[in-house]
């Protein structure tokens, strides 16, 4: 029986996302007790999340739905805050955050540190027509982007960029629909209308953008009053879905000089405090156009920890009132995978094969197979924390017996 007053340092919430399970790990490592939570938004199969599975998980907390119950979603954390005496809470996905900001106070009333970036920041960070807004004053390059108020404006997008272009909602989460929403790429009139839509009917405002083909680059950053004091640079070389979805190969890069001086000017402009990503695209002329920042641990956070950068520590130590340590450098060339994203990632480009982002069916299965001679870093897979890979191994084994039946 788990004593109902046991205390724990850290709650992390969002524990189906792979940096929830990672920071869960590295903080578990150091000696900091962990509680992880989920709210049964995140549990859509029978299988245990993984992160739930690692032993560095000192409780695993079920939490009510963040979407269709954000306000009891908030008053659990709350209270199992108050009845564990918890010192920080750490969520890494925008539903969370977006939920949890407005009550922050509330936390810090009981001793505890809700571990993002001040409000009037994340107002600013999570609105991407806000985010261009800064950029646009600061010089840095953007694609080029028209706002979508209705079906009638598609017409000059298309006449604008040509297709294919992207259509994106403007705030990736909508708390009024309980749902998120992501960009979209749209290859004929039929698709963009049928998009926008869609995007409107979700109660998100829209922006079409020109597509940018190139690689994408990003650096995550840690900042403390100001300063930064971390980065660390990645390409992703492939994304589930496709276009702009989340990465499941990346490799540590030394970031050009353009990228890192935007992606500083930028946080420091709109004022972020800890954790964030900024995302840049290059365009056909090789040019990097900002995509987004992040107020928030990323999905490639596996390869900042395995290239030398823990963001997780720096998180534990900036939200407790700690000295945060400083980071001045980290190696390149270091490749993670996560494999269930990747099989999507094949399964994606098999069966939309001719789309944007897409390459040949035969270069598509030599690039999956032969990643297992170059990767050595795969997301949740520790010989020393086995049960997480377990856990992630079901969930594979489950999907192929879905898509087994459906054929």
């Amino acid at each position: 029986m788990v004593n109902s007053t046991q205390r724990y340092d850290i709650l992390i919430v969002d524990a189906s996302h792979k940096q929830s399970a990672r920071s869960a790990r590295n903080l578990g490592q150091t000696g900091v007790r962990v509680a992880l939570g989920a709210s049964v938004d995140e549990c859509t199969t029978p299988d245990p999340l993984p992160a739930f599975r690692s032993k560095y998980c000192a409780r695993s907390v079920m939490l009510p739905s963040y979407s269709s119950e954000p306000t009891a979603y908030v008053d659990a954390i709350i209270g199992f805050v108050r009845q564990h005496h918890v010192t920080v809470v750490l969520p890494t996905g925008d539903a969370s955050i977006a939920a949890l900001a407005p009550r922050r106070e509330e936390l810090a009333e009981l001793g505890c540190t809700l571990a993002v970036a001040p409000d009037a920041v994340l107002e600013i960070a999570t609105d991407k027509t806000r985010t261009l807004e800064v950029a646009d004053k600061l010089g840095i390059a953007y694609p080029r982007s028209i706002q979508i108020d209705s079906p009638d404006d598609l017409p000059a997008a298309a006449a604008e960029f040509g297709f294919p272009f992207v259509l994106k909602p403007t705030i990736s989460w909508n708390g009024k629909s309980g749902c998120r929403v992501v960009p979209v790429e749209v290859i004929d009139s039929t698709e963009a209308l049928d998009a926008t839509m869609a995007f409107q009917a979700a109660g998100a405002d829209v922006i079409a953008q020109e597509f940018a083909p190139g690689r994408r680059e990003g650096v995550s950053l840690f900042l403390v009053d100001g300063e930064v004091l971390a980065y660390c640079g990645h390409v992703a070389h492939r994304t589930s879905p496709l276009m702009g979805g989340v990465s499941v190969l990346r490799e540590s890069i030394a970031v050009p000089e353009e990228v890192l001086d935007a992606s500083m000017r930028l946080a420091k402009t709109i004022g972020l405090e800890g954790p964030c990503e900024v995302e840049f695209r290059r365009n056909a002329d090789g040019k990097p156009l900002l995509m987004e920042i992040n107020p928030r641990l990323a999905g490639t956070l596996e390869n900042a920890v395995q290239s030398g950068v823990d963001f997780p520590l720096m998180v534990w130590q900036w939200a407790s009132g700690q000295p945060v340590s400083r980071v001045d450098g980290y190696r390149t060339g270091v490749r993670t995978r996560w494999l269930h994203g990747d099989l999507r990632w094949l399964h994606e480009n098999l069966y939309r094969n001719g789309r944007p982002d897409t390459v040949p069916r035969p270069r598509g299965v030599w690039a999956f197979a032969s990643e297992f001679a170059r990767t050595r870093h795969y997301d949740y897979i520790d010989f020393r924390d086995p049960g997480p890979a377990i856990s992630e191994l079901q969930s594979i084994v489950r999907s192929f017996r879905d898509v087994s039946r459906r054929k």
